[in-house]
């Protein structure tokens, strides 16, 4: 009986694994998808490793995940150990995966500030090419802030500094509406854009790290009940050939 509630519980878990898989693969998708277009307005003025990678590999997973979860469901209600073996296969490529992301995801984590200062001195010292000005533009009005530390940033530009004079872009106004770009008004953000972005792209990465550590304690749950069943249905058939090749009358 004990054992009986035992195989219960195990395929119940499974199928709770399955539906678990499937609404976190939607929800890892909108996860990856959201990093993406966050990073679409900067992927000119800042490393695409920073987040695109670790969600990258996210993507990828909850694709996978789309498989398994179905796969779970199917295993653990037709008991098949062949199904339960590639189950517990895929399951732990998952794993192995997510376990990839949140190391990425640490790991960049830390180096965000410094590849950041280092885009975003590159994109100011550049603003004559389009795309780094429309980005830089889009940041500053986003952010409310000018320049990477501070608005005194754009005098030690390159191209800035040799058309203009102790001005910064409109970009930097805190109003369109009459406003004097030049430093030391009271009409322009005078905060930097590193310290933002940089807390912007590392909120991104906790939400990757923290999508990979909460499924990776479901998949650990979902290898035990796999491994449960694979070694009751292991003993099951055992018992049985040992039944079907004993004498009539012999009690195995």
């Amino acid at each position: 009986m004990g054992a009986s509630k035992c195989i219960t519980l195990a395929k119940y878990i499974l199928v709770f694994t399955g539906i678990i898989y499937l609404i976190s693969a939607g929800g890892l998708s909108y996860i990856g998808i959201w990093v993406f277009s966050t990073y679409d307005h900067y992927d000119e003025i800042a490393d695409s490793s920073l987040t695109l990678l670790p969600a990258s590999i996210i993507l990828a997973i909850s694709a996978l995940m789309c498989i398994i979860g179905i796969l779970a469901c199917l295993a653990a209600c037709k008991r098949s150990k062949k199904l339960l073996s590639v189950f517990f296969c895929l399951i732990l490529m998952v794993l192995l995966g997510e376990i990839s992301a949140g190391a990425l995801g640490f790991v960049y984590r830390s180096k965000v500030e410094a590849v950041l200062k280092e885009d975003l001195m590159d994109a100011i010292n550049n603003y004559n090419v389009t795309v780094y000005r429309e980005q830089i533009d889009y940041m500053q009005e986003e952010f409310s802030c000018c320049g990477v530390q501070n608005a005194s940033d754009w005098l030690s530009s390159t191209y800035w500094r040799q058309n203009h004079s102790d001005t910064v872009p409109s970009s930097c106004c805190k109003s369109n509406q009459t406003c004097t770009p030049k430093l030391g008004s009271q009409n322009i953000y005078y905060d930097g854009c590193l310290s933002k972005l940089d807390q912007e792209f590392n909120k991104n990465l906790v939400y990757v790290i923290s999508a990979a550590v909460f499924l990776a304690l479901v998949q650990l749950l979902a290898l035990l009940s796999a491994c449960i069943l694979v070694c009751r249905i292991t003993e099951e058939r055992q018992y049985q050939t040992l039944a079907d090749q004993s004498p009539s009358g012999w009690r195995v």
